[in-house]
């Protein structure tokens, strides 16, 4: 069972606090990214962010998480921190391979994960942390959703 999201008391300054919760071992199998998507829903349901803001963080999570999972060694942990603004999904893993966007061709069923966090995160990056990475993003919230 996830862990309950906590309150976040390094949130930007400014913010009205927000709410971090981390999955530290996300499976290395087919259900990591079932997994990765319950947490991202129990998490974001629990601080209150909107229905429809949910289903697309979902989403974005799953693409990060099954590229953890299908192109670097076993990922790490999954983290989600909420502030009065964003929300910032992180995914981190063993490979040091720059994640890269490709736009692969209609007759390729897959491929297209960062195409689509690219899409529907405000922002997405990645950033080193030995022995891996981490590949994260941020998803605004809508003004009215700031009830943290």
């Amino acid at each position: 069972m996830p862990p309950s999201p906590a309150r976040d008391d390094s949130a930007p300054e400014g913010s009205a606090g927000g709410c971090l919760a981390v999955l530290d071992d996300v499976p290395a199998t087919g259900s990591a990214c079932g997994v990765g998507r319950r947490f991202v829903a129990e998490t974001l349901r629990g601080c209150g962010v909107p229905e429809e803001t949910v289903e697309t963080a979902m989403l974005i999570t799953s693409e990060l998480v099954a590229n953890a999972v299908n192109h670097a060694p076993p990922p790490g942990y999954l983290r989600v921190r909420i502030d009065a603004e964003r929300i910032r999904i992180e995914v981190s893993d063993a490979g040091p391979a720059e994640p890269r966007m490709v736009r692969p061709g209609d007759a390729v069923a897959g491929g297209r994960g960062l195409l689509l966090v690219d899409r529907l995160a405000t922002r997405w990056g990645w950033d080193i942390r030995l022995p891996g990475k981490i590949v994260w993003c941020e998803v605004s919230l809508p003004a009215a959703s700031t009830r943290m």
